[in-house]
Formats: C-alpha cells, sequence, structure tokens
C-alpha cells in the first residue's frame, strides 16, 4: 500500500472548504472529504511562499533550520536562480530517511529535489537560466528513464507549459507511476491554481484551476485505490493585490528581498511606517523562524491590498502567517498510525503523520 501526498499550492483552508461543499462542481474533493480527517485553519511556517515552505515538509522543520529560506537564492545576468536543488536543504529528509529504510519513493515536481538521490523515481519542479535546455536540465536533474518515458507517453499535454495543462502532465505522470512502480511514497505537486490566481486574482476565472484540481484529484485517487493512505495539503493561501509596490527603485541596496507579501532590509529605514502599503514590522520570532535573521536587519508584512513584486500579480502569498484569510489545511485518508493530538501547531504536522505512517524516525 502507497502513502501518497497531494500538495494544492495556494489553496488556502476557506477556498478548499468551498469547494468540498459543492459537490456538484466538485466532486472528487467533496467525496474525498467525507471519508477523510480534515484540519483547516492551520498555520503556514514564514516566509510563507513555496520553496520555503514544501522544504519544511521534506525536513518537518523552519526554514531557519532546512535552509530554505527563499525561492531565489539570488540573480545571474538579470535571470532568477531558485533554490531548487536538493543539496541546499541542510536538515535530514524524509527521502533520506525512507530510502534508508528501503522504501520505494516517487516524486512529481515536488520543490527542491533535482539531485535528489533517495528518490527512486524523480520528476523534478526545474526552472530553468537563459541558454539552458529544458530535457538536458531535467535528465540532469532527475530520473532520465522514468522522465524520458513520461515525455514519450504525455508530452504534448504541457502545451508550452500552460496552465492546467501543465498538471495534467504531472498527473499522468502520477498516475502511472502508482499504476506501474508501486512506490511505498508518492508526493506531487500541483500548481494551476496558484498560476491563476497570481495572473487573474481569487475570482471566478480561477474557476478553471478548481476544476482541473478536482479532476486531477479523482484520478489520482482512482489509480491509487481504496487502501492507499491518502494526505491533501495546502502550502500557503493567497490575498487579492490591488497594487504592486516594486521595493528596488525606491530603496536600492538597502532592500535585501522583497518576498511578496513581505520585505527584509539591509539597515534601518526611518520613514518606512509612513508608506501606504506599510503594513507592520515582522517580529523577532518571525525574523528568527523565516531564517533571515543575521541576513537581514529588519522586515515587514505589505499591508492589505498590496505586494512587493516586480511583477503585476493579482494575488499573491508571502505574508506573515497570521494575517486574516491566510490559513491553511491538511486532509488525511486511511491513516494508520497518525495520532489523534498531533506534535506542532502548523503544517509541520503533514510531516509528523508522513514520519508515523512509514516509520521514519524523524526525531520530530
Amino acid at each position: 500500500m502507497s502513502l501518497i501526498v497531494i500538495s494544492f499550492d495556494g489553496v488556502k483552508d476557506t477556498e478548499f472548504e468551498k469547494m468540498a461543499a459543492d459537490a456538484q462542481s466538485y466532486p472528487n474533493i467533496a467525496a474525498f472529504m467525507q471519508s477523510a480527517r480534515y484540519t483547516g485553519d492551520v498555520f503556514t511556517t514564514f516566509v510563507s511562499n513555496t520553496y520555503p515552505i514544501h522544504s519544511c515538509i521534506s525536513t518537518g522543520r523552519h526554514p531557519k533550520e532546512h535552509g530554505i529560506v527563499s525561492n531565489i537564492l539570488g540573480y545571474a545576468d538579470g535571470a532568477e536562480i531558485w533554490a531548487q536543488e536538493a543539496k541546499f536543504i541542510t536538515a535530514r529528509t524524509i527521502f533520506q530517511a525512507a530510502a534508508q529504510k528501503g522504501l520505494k519513493i516517487g516524486t512529481v515536481a515536488w520543490p527542491v529535489t533535482c539531485g535528489e538521490k533517495g528518490i527512486k523515481w524523480n520528476l523534478p519542479e526545474v526552472h530553468l537560466l537563459p541558454g539552458q535546455n529544458r530535457i538536458i536540465e531535467h535528465m540532469r536533474h532527475g530520473s532520465a528513464i522514468f522522465q524520458i518515458r513520461a515525455l514519450l507517453r504525455h508530452g504534448k499535454k504541457m502545451q508550452g507549459l500552460k496552465q492546467p495543462y501543465l498538471d495534467d502532465f504531472f498527473t499522468s505522470v502520477m498516475v502511472d507511476l502508482l499504476r506501474e512502480k508501486k512506490p511505498d511514497l508518492a508526493m506531487v505537486h500541483l500548481l494551476a491554481y496558484d498560476d491563476f490566481c497570481h495572473n487573474f486574482g481569487i475570482c471566478d476565472e480561477t474557476d478553471t484551476a478548481r476544476a482541473a484540481l478536482d479532476h486531477n484529484l479523482g484520478r489520482i485517487l482512482a489509480a491509487a485505490g481504496d487502501d492507499a493512505t491518502v494526505i491533501v495539503f495546502s502550502d500557503h493561501g493567497h490575498l487579492n493585490v490591488s497594487e504592486n509596490i516594486d521595493l528596488a527603485p525606491i530603496f536600492g541596496d538597502i532592500l535585501h528581498e522583497q518576498c511578496g507579501g513581505s520585505a527584509f532590509f539591509t539597515r534601518k529605514v526611518e520613514i518606512i511606517e509612513e508608506y501606504s502599503w506599510f503594513g507592520r514590522l515582522l517580529t523577532e520570532e518571525e525574523m528568527d523562524v523565516s531564517g533571515y535573521a543575521g541576513r537581514a536587519a529588519f522586515g515587514i508584512g505589505a499591508a492589505r491590498g498590496f505586494s512587493f513584486s516586480d511583477l503585476p500579480h493579482r494575488a499573491n502569498h508571502g505574508y506573515p502567517r497570521d494575517y486574516d484569510e491566510y490559513r491553511v489545511f491538511f486532509a488525511v485518508k486511511n491513516a494508520k498510525r497518525a495520532p489523534h493530538r498531533l506534535p506542532f501547531e502548523d503544517i509541520r504536522n503533514v510531516t509528523a503523520i508522513i514520519d508515523q505512517e512509514l516509520g521514519l524516525g524523524m526525531d520530530l
């Protein structure tokens, strides 16, 4: 029997609950909720962006401990260098622990798994630098034969990496993995909802991505069979954005990094609280947990309706985790050993359930 972990990127708890309550539009999510143990109103980790959070799930540790504090490591000739290589994680991972037990692992588009040797079947999420070839980089960072077979079978579904077609491809690869390889642990990252929120905001246009999530969940559950243990969770929510503020032209080298709903600075800025986009100062605890303490002098959260970015987002994430309407969820079906009382007050409980289901001994 497999343990299957499905990441619904960007879906806050209230959005998932609305879908689960609408069985006519989202029959697979509604049916899953009928048989799953659901927990909403869950805090994510901070900074609440995709790579720090998925690395949190992979390790059970906050960013300051696992080392992935941002999606981005830096820039080369103006291009973003993503923190996608597994070697950048500084804590023990569930992949390492499972491999040491002799368990077979398959992952599809799971962040920060490029080059992860503990994964037998690995189609990683890969971001290219200018001039790089996608096929070459995927072969270099993941499982060559597994990925070639996936491309030959389902490559036409991607339609230029556009969503929701890309998620259709990822789901097809996951379905093949479950039916043909029978992994002990299988993990897939579905991104369409996150992509649509960035482009359109949380609105009716996002219904396309909601429908895709429901359809893809149904396909995965059918391939998994009734005996599989399935965890569905979200990494962060989204908040609608009325104005994007690019802080770089305003502050120059005083700006350390802008992360959507938050930003970090190299030294004190006297008048920063007077700006309309200023929400609040980050606490010492937030600076510590995020891993930015020692890297930056201080940080801020964006005011409601604002995002710190040079891109025209209609919704974004990266906000402090206590902002209103910004909680996440996890739901578990067929758990064998998951305790009634979980050890954490945040999304790391997903790692705790994986640990206990597989007997990994992660020392969380």
